[in-house]
């Protein structure tokens, strides 16, 4: 498969694009979008996802032993920044708070579920 053999970022970004369309494409023929907070929630998510990937991997080459402990600390921080940023930033507008934050955690799930795989992944590297 050509997918597993391209980097893990790469995998990431490829992932996240088929999935934002499929999301995307149903919040929109429901008409449950706020386009602007639907982006920003995608942003913020992939970015700390791609971050997360890289200190996993640069953890993986140094230190295997404590992978799953970089992964519970790395998690609680994008646990931490999401919450912040939810809270400040995307949950301001009464009118649609309920879509928004619908997309949000579906978008945060997601992201997280991401995560867990390429994780497992590198634990189960020989």
């Amino acid at each position: 498969m050509i997918l597993k053999k391209s980097p893990v970022t790469v995998q990431a970004l490829l992932i996240s694009i088929v999935f934002f369309l499929i999301h995307f494409g149903i919040v929109t023929l429901l008409n449950k979008i706020e386009t602007p907070t639907f982006l920003m929630s995608y942003g913020l998510q992939f970015i700390m996802t791609l971050a997360i990937l890289m200190a996993m991997i640069k953890i993986h080459e140094t230190a295997k032993e404590q992978l799953g402990f970089a992964f519970l600390g790395l998690s609680t921080l994008k646990v931490g920044i999401s919450y912040f940023f939810a809270t400040e930033y995307l949950f301001l507008n009464k009118a649609t708070i309920e879509n928004t934050k619908i997309n949000f955690f579906v978008t945060f799930l997601f992201f997280l579920c991401l995560d867990v795989y390429f994780t497992i992944r590198l634990l189960n590297k020989k």
